[in-house]
């Protein structure tokens, strides 16, 4: 038995729980490669018009594992917790995925703590559906749930350590990872920004519950989306430690449009680079962008260096006067 994973959507937030889940029950997993071209044209040719970029790279990478595996693992995860809900395309993506390609082996189980099933209630169901035990199930699950919660605390860890210690130019991504890290959408722009020698802070990389509570103290306690609080309570936490922020969407995510529009208006002591993208966008038009982004975070640091070395040249002066 050989599952597959699609490269996609979710995968980026419950990677290391996923895979060391079947890893601890032994089962051989294959995860689609980074997304490309090819994937993402078949994406396309398979999805609606309407259907945002991101979502239809992910029907690219099912495509991809079609006659790779046995059982593609495709969950349906509506929410993390109350108030913590995803977008409807995402839990819908069982439901697309059988409808587009009739036939389709999915290995499936639901997580909604609304109706009370619990991510481990679904990880214990996609053991026993695998032939494991139901002890086997939850103790998998737990190890796994433990050690991604701890890979997590270290990447926040790691990024904290980074923004303290540089004091050279730094910006913020404020995308889902999904966007952030996928080859043909972030990452040429985390790439762009590190051969400028600019470091890049991710504003999801946060715990859920500092989120929650630095969002409901600069907006609202009640950010339905868990992505959008997400990145909302990262905003508030780096915000006074990097440079601009870039806001990255792909068109036309319902979310991220409400989104974004709240923090371009509220936001106004940072340069903000809003980049929203879709199939037809042109890598030159972006690069243009990034570099005109570039040239007002540079001189913004400059100005505020000169300011600053301004305000202490008037202090020694008045300084010496009172002597």
């Amino acid at each position: 038995m050989v599952i597959g994973i699609p490269r996609a959507l979710l995968y980026y937030t419950y990677s290391d729980l996923w895979l060391n889940f079947f890893k601890n029950l032994d089962v051989e997993v294959i995860v689609s490669p980074e997304t490309n071209k090819e994937i993402a044209k078949a994406g396309i040719s398979n999805s609606i018009d309407e259907a945002c970029y991101s979502s239809k790279i992910f029907i690219g990478h099912v495509q991809y594992l079609l006659d790779k595996c046995d059982m593609i693992f495709i969950p349906r995860i509506e929410n993390s917790g109350i108030r913590e809900e995803y977008c409807t395309r995402i839990f819908g993506l069982y439901d697309l995925a059988i409808n587009t390609f009739p036939g389709i082996k999915v290995l499936n189980a639901e997580v909604n703590y609304l109706f009370r099933q619990k991510e481990i209630d679904a990880f214990t169901e996609i053991g026993e559906a695998l032939g494991k035990s139901e002890e086997e199930s939850i103790d998998a699950y737990k190890h796994a749930a433990k050690l991604a919660e701890k890979i997590k605390e270290e990447k926040i860890f790691q990024q904290e350590k980074m923004i303290e210690e540089t004091d050279g130019l730094k910006v913020l991504m404020v995308a889902h990872n999904y966007n952030s890290f996928d080859a043909v959408i972030g990452q040429d722009i985390i790439r762009y920004f590190d051969d400028s020698n600019i470091k890049v802070a991710h504003a999801d990389y946060i715990s859920m519950r500092e989120a929650k509570l630095q969002a409901k103290k600069a907006y609202s306690s009640r950010i339905n989306w868990r992505v959008s609080a997400e990145m909302v309570g990262g905003i508030q936490k780096y915000r006074d430690q990097v440079d601009g922020l870039v806001l990255i969407s792909t068109f036309p995510c319902g979310p991220d449009s409400l989104f974004s529009e709240l923090l371009i208006r509220t936001v106004h002591d940072k340069p903000i680079l809003s980049l929203v993208l879709d199939e037809h966008d042109a890598g030159a038009g972006i690069a243009t962008r990034l570099e005109s982004f570039t040239d007002i975070i540079v001189a913004k640091r400059a100005a505020a260096q000169a300011t600053q070395a301004s305000g202490s040249v008037t202090d020694n002066n008045q300084e010496e006067a009172t002597t």
